[in-house]
C-alpha cells in the first residue's frame, strides 16, 4: 500500500464524518428552532436536549477521526519498513520514545 493511498483514505474518512456531522448537526438545530417557535415555554428543555445531540453527534465525528488514526498506524509503520527497512522503524520509535521521556522531564 503505497502512503499517499493511504492519505488519501484518511482524508476521505474525515471528510465524510464531517459532512455527515455537520448535516446532522445544522437539521437538528432547524428542528429546534423549529419546535421553539411553536412551544416558547418549552425552549429551555429543547435547548438543553439541543445541545447534547449536538455534543453527541461531534463526539462521533472525532471518534471516527481517532480510530482512522489508530487503523492506519500499522500500515505507516509497515510501509516504512518496507521502502526504508527495519532501522529506520526502530530509528522512529527510538526519537518518539527519546521525546516522550524529554516531555516527562521537563514537568518536575
Amino acid at each position: 500500500m503505497d502512503i499517499w493511498i493511504t492519505a488519501v483514505t484518511i482524508g476521505l474518512g474525515v471528510a465524510i464524518a464531517a459532512s455527515i456531522g455537520a448535516i446532522s448537526q445544522s437539521r437538528a438545530i432547524w428542528r429546534a428552532v423549529e419546535a421553539i417557535a411553536r412551544q416558547p415555554e418549552a425552549g429551555g428543555r429543547i435547548f438543553t436536549a439541543l445541545l447534547m445531540g449536538l455534543a453527541l453527534i461531534e463526539t462521533l465525528v472525532l471518534f471516527t477521526v481517532f480510530v482512522l488514526g489508530f487503523l492506519i498506524k500499522p500500515s505507516l509503520d509497515q510501509m516504512i519498513q518496507a521502502k526504508y527497512g527495519k532501522e529506520a522503524l526502530e530509528y522512529q520509535k527510538l526519537t518518539d520514545t527519546y521525546d516522550k521521556e524529554k516531555k516527562t522531564e521537563g514537568k518536575h
